[in-house]
């Protein structure tokens, strides 16, 4: 009897995992069809604004030579769930000044960000790299350019949520494996000592 209460922990445990599994793995579907539209999305608005604003205007030779990063990836083990959890941790910019143009209401109208008169640095200090990436393609950005960045920060989000679903649903696929082999053994060791004719 001891044998048969075992396995029937294990059948319980192993239908838990089950649906645990089968609502990570839609919930992970779900996570990567919207991270794909906001990829979609940012290309399209970053199309727009090179469109508005000239090829030339919009593109890789107009990015600082000492970036720094805005956002940052931290990962940390959940002790509880034993996956790795992924984290968005994102950096203050320097206030801005950069003005739109177009607005989602009112076509055309131009909207000016920040303080009118941004304090000025002291002799001798340098431009934070740190600053706003906007700045790097002029002070009147269109609104499309804007909202590509936007895009891509909401999907920078969605990213680290796909991964730490996707450890999870790992994990989960290998504590069930465990368990399935586990009940194949307490199977195989009820069996062995079993007459031929029964254990069929």
């Amino acid at each position: 009897m001891g044998s048969d209460t075992e396995v029937a922990l294990l059948c319980g445990r192993l239908d838990a995992l089950t649906l645990r599994l089968m609502e990570e793995l839609e919930s992970l579907r779900d996570k990567r069809e919207a991270l794909n539209q906001h990829i979609e999305q940012g290309w399209l608005c970053l199309s727009q604004a090179r469109y508005s604003m000239g090829n030339k205007r919009v593109g890789s030779l107009h990015y600082r030579p000492d970036m720094a990063p805005l956002t940052l990836v931290q990962s940390r083990a959940a002790e509880e769930e034993g996956h790795t959890q992924f984290h968005i941790k994102r950096q203050e910019a320097e206030s801005q000044n950069v003005e739109e143009i177009g607005s989602l209401d009112q076509p055309g109208l131009r909207h000016r960000r920040g303080p009118t008169d941004p304090p000025k640095p002291p002799r001798g200090h340098t431009e934070s790299p740190g600053q706003d990436p906007l700045r790097w393609f002029g002070v009147l950005v269109p609104q499309s350019l804007r909202q590509a960045q936007s895009t891509f920060r909401e999907g920078i989000l969605l990213a680290a949520e796909v991964a730490s679903l996707q450890s999870s649903v790992d994990t989960t696929q290998r504590e069930w494996r465990l368990l399935l082999a586990e009940k194949q053994q307490l199977l195989a060791q009820r069996y062995s000592g079993a007459e031929p004719g029964l254990a069929h």
